[in-house]
Parts: structure tokens; C-alpha cells; sequence
């Protein structure tokens, strides 16, 4: 890294300057330092390397040293010495605000696309419970109103049907059942849905609660996959670099994909501190590629951005010396010798571990341990987390409308193709509601006075009297 010093002029600090001094003091050569002069690591052109690469292949420089990943395109024109440090390509971040969640608390475990199907779901399957009602021969119920005293002939009106889905929703029973096999399949379909979604807003609410003294900020994605769909949110990589190398040779699906979101996007950058600092003013809708040493470096000193995403591209860095060069070998004996006696492991300490002021910069890390709960990422639900029950609510909408049209094609047939509404044979749903001994004895009563009769009735004559009279209800 360079600098001014005091005096006005320039001088390099970081660790290359370091591992350069002691490589000096260990092989004893004497070095300047020279920027590359189009400022780039090295990449491959139809007129040539450029960067560092291009300088030392062109003799204009003995050693690049630097955040040089070793590549097998370049080892076929330069040589590396010994890997100085290993390394993989992560995402450099803006950190997520904290913020108050407000009166919208509640709603934070679903994602916004969840909460619209949850409705289209309710709305859906609470018409389609009216319909079998309406259509279904097998939920029809012909009796008077006096017989009825339940409503039974009721039970699924459009009002109903959708206080019966409502009423599952908040796991609550409802007074009459689904008598259909139509709607039966609905019912236990809807309810197995229902059981999954309760399930998960419960589990994710208990971990917002958790998390809620500290008001842990959301990210705006959660894997690669995301942010390819995410077309607010653009992805960068340093130019003419061994990352964008990489992406652009990848075979997975996702980085391909990824790949060709940013040749559209053409969300290159010249240098890491110009995609630092569009990180860091882009308010989340940037995310750039890095080597994880250069991000960890970064964000050490930047405490607004932190590392994120899985590691891709595992690599190491090592210094480039031309073909056949003696300094070379005596450089890989020198790095050999200092890995031993552990100071390049002291050396990486210093300039990462302890160089920086910044804390909690692996946003990886927050999904894998943390010092207490609130150190934990919270990610809304999403259609992708509760895909399995959406499947299962689907199916089941699809074998009621099967049923119900085999209902109907069986009515029509048995009944020799007349349509008409059958009595249904459950006397259970017209029986007369239970009394208490205490409405026995005032209904009793009631009676005496109408009978001319003062004398109270005793509780052998109500036991025989009620009897009597549920008997007669029955018999009707």
C-alpha cells in the first residue's frame, strides 16, 4: 500500500513490503518498487499479458509482487515461486442497517411473495369449499328449519366456507365437518398446509422475538441463487482480474448465471478500493467479488462492510519471477524457511488479526456461531422455504375438483340422470340441545304453572319427563 510520509513524499507499507524486506534480508538483494502502469495484476489479451504478469514477461520488472493468484495461464509464461498465502473469492458487502421494525413486526417471518399466496390460498380454497357445498349431491341436507337446530344445511354457505378456512388457520375447530370426499381431501390437504406455515411463522417469529433487544438488520439475499434474481442489487468484480476469470470459466448453473447478470450489468471496476468505495455508498444495491484476504482486509478498516457468501475459487498468491530466473529458487527457499520458523504466519497476523479496529466481519460466520442469539441472521420465509407445502395444497386442490366431479357423474347416474337434493340419514345433527338438571327443573317448572299445578316436580319425575320428551324429539 502507499502512502505519505510525513515529509511529504511517498513510501509502501503492508504486508508484501514486509514479506519483500525479509526476503531481501534472507536471499540479500536490494529492491525498488514500481506500479505496474496500467495498474492490473495480469490478464491475457489478443496483444499480449498486461499488468504485472506483462512486465515481468516483458523484463521490465525481476518480481511481481502482490495479491498475484497463481493461475495455470500465467505459470505458462512466468514462474511462481511458493504460495505466500491462501485465498477464495467471497462478496464485500455493505453491512445491513439496524433499524426499528415497528407496527410491521409481525409480518417480518414471511416474505412479502409468501404473505400474497397465503391470501390467493385463502381466497382459493375457501370459493372452492362453497362450490363443493353448492355442487356436491353428498353435502346437500334437506330438512325443516325447526329440525335444524345446528344450521347443518348451512354449514358451507360462502360465509361459512370461508370462516371453516379462517378458523383452520388459527387452528381452530369448526361446528360442522366436510361430508363430502371432495371436500374431506380438500380439508385435510388445507390443514396439512396450514400445520406447515403455523410451524414455520411460529419458528421464525420465536427467533425475530430473540432477536429483537439487539434489532438485527436483514440481508437482502441469502445465497447466490438470491442474488442472481435480485435485480436490485448489481455484482462487481475487479477487471482484467483472476476472479473474473474464473467466473467466466465457471460450469456451475448459478456463477454462470451470475457471470452473464454482470457482463449486462458491466459492473466492473479498475481497483479494489474503487469497488470499496462503491460499496460502501451503494446502500446494499452493490456487492462486489474479492479475494477473502483483500475483503478481511478491507474490512478491518472499513467498519460499514464485512465478507459474505460460501468460499469459491479456493487459491493461493505467490510472487512472479521470469522464466528461468536464479532469484527464483532462492526466493522459494527463503519462503520455505520463513513458513517454517512460523514468521509468515506472524506476519499475516499482524496486518489482519490485529491491524484493524473492526469487529463482527464474516457475515458468514453469523449463521454459524455467534456469542449469543442476537448474532444470528433472520431471514423471512420465502416460497422457495414452504415450496414442499405449496405442492401439497396444489395437489389437494386438484383430487377435490377430481372428487367432485366423480361425485357428481355418480349421482347423476345412480339417480338415473335426475337431479334431485337427497335427505341425508345423520339424525346426529338434529338432535335437541342438552339441558343442565338446572334448565331441567325451570323448564319444569314453567310447565307446572301453565298445568294450573303448584307442587315442584321431584328429580325421578324430571329424570322421566326429560327422558320422555328427548324420546319424542327423536322419534320425530
Amino acid at each position: 500500500m502507499r502512502e505519505l510520509d510525513p515529509k511529504g513524499g511517498a513510501r509502501y507499507v503492508g504486508y508484501i513490503k514486509d514479506l519483500m524486506d525479509m526476503l531481501a534480508d534472507q536471499v540479500g538483494f536490494k529492491y525498488n518498487f514500481k506500479i505496474a502502469d496500467d495498474g492490473q495484476y495480469g490478464q491475457q489479451t489478443p496483444n499480449g499479458w498486461t499488468g504485472m504478469i506483462g512486465e515481468v514477461l516483458n523484463k521490465q520488472a525481476d518480481i511481481a509482487a502482490g495479491a498475484l493468484t497463481i493461475t495455470g495461464t500465467r505459470e505458462e509464461v512466468v514462474d511462481f515461486t511458493k504460495p505466500i498465502m491462501s485465498t477464495a473469492v467471497n462478496l464485500l458487502v455493505k453491512k445491513p442497517q439496524h433499524m426499528d421494525m415497528g407496527l410491521g413486526y409481525l409480518v417480518r417471518p414471511f416474505s412479502t411473495d409468501f404473505w400474497i399466496l397465503l391470501l390467493v390460498a385463502i381466497i382459493i380454497v375457501g370459493f372452492l369449499f362453497f362450490l363443493i357445498g353448492r355442487f356436491s349431491p353428498y353435502e346437500w341436507i334437506k330438512v325443516t328449519d325447526e329440525k335444524d337446530l345446528r344450521g347443518a344445511k348451512n354449514a358451507f354457505s360462502l360465509r361459512n366456507s370461508y370462516l371453516f378456512v379462517l378458523s383452520s388457520v388459527t387452528w381452530q375447530g369448526f361446528r360442522e365437518p366436510p361430508r363430502s370426499i371432495s371436500g374431506r381431501f380438500l380439508a385435510a390437504f388445507w390443514w396439512i398446509f396450514v400445520l406447515f406455515t403455523l410451524i414455520a411463522y411460529t419458528a421464525n417469529l420465536t427467533a425475530f422475538l430473540l432477536a429483537r433487544p439487539e434489532q438485527m438488520p436483514l440481508m437482502p439475499f441469502k445465497t447466490y441463487d438470491d442474488l442472481v434474481e435480485n435485480n436490485d442489487i448489481a455484482v462487481g468484480a475487479m477487471a482484467f482480474g483472476s476472479t473474473q476469470n474464473s467466473l467466466r470459466k465457471s460450469r456451475d448453473t448459478t456463477l454462470q448465471s451470475l457471470w452473464n447478470k454482470m457482463s449486462q450489468q458491466n459492473s466492473w471496476v479498475s481497483s479494489n478500493i474503487e469497488g470499496l468505495q462503491r460499496v460502501k455508498k451503494s446502500d446494499g444495491h452493490f456487492v462486489m467479488f474479492v479475494e477473502s484476504t483483500t475483503a478481511e482486509y478491507l474490512a478491518r478498516k472499513n467498519c460499514d462492510v464485512m465478507l459474505y457468501g460460501d468460499n469459491l475459487f479456493p487459491r493461493a498468491y505467490g510472487l512472479a519471477t521470469q522464466k528461468g530466473s536464479a532469484i527464483g529458487s532462492l526466493i522459494n527457499k527463503a519462503i520455505l524457511k520463513l513458513r517454517e520458523n512460523g514468521e509468515l504466519d506472524m506476519l499475516h497476523q499482524r496486518w489482519w488479526r490485529f491491524s484493524g479496529e473492526c469487529s463482527d466481519i464474516d457475515g458468514r460466520k453469523f449463521s454459524q456461531k455467534g456469542d449469543s442469539l442476537s448474532s444470528l441472521p433472520i431471514y423471512p420465509v420465502t416460497l422457495r422455504d414452504m415450496a414442499v407445502a405449496i405442492l401439497l395444497l396444489f395437489l389437494g386442490i386438484i383430487v377435490a375438483v377430481v372428487f367432485l366431479i366423480v361425485e357428481l357423474i355418480y349421482h347423476y347416474v345412480s339417480t338415473g340422470g335426475k337431479i334431485e337434493r337427497p335427505k341425508m340419514l345423520d339424525k346426529k345433527i338434529f338432535k335437541a340441545p342438552k339441558f343442565t338438571k338446572k334448565s331441567k327443573q325451570a323448564k319444569a317448572a314453567k310447565g307446572d304453572e301453565e298445568a294450573g299445578t303448584s307442587e315442584p316436580l321431584t328429580d325421578e319425575a324430571l329424570e322421566a319427563g326429560t327422558s320422555g320428551g328427548l324420546e319424542e324429539v327423536k322419534e320425530t
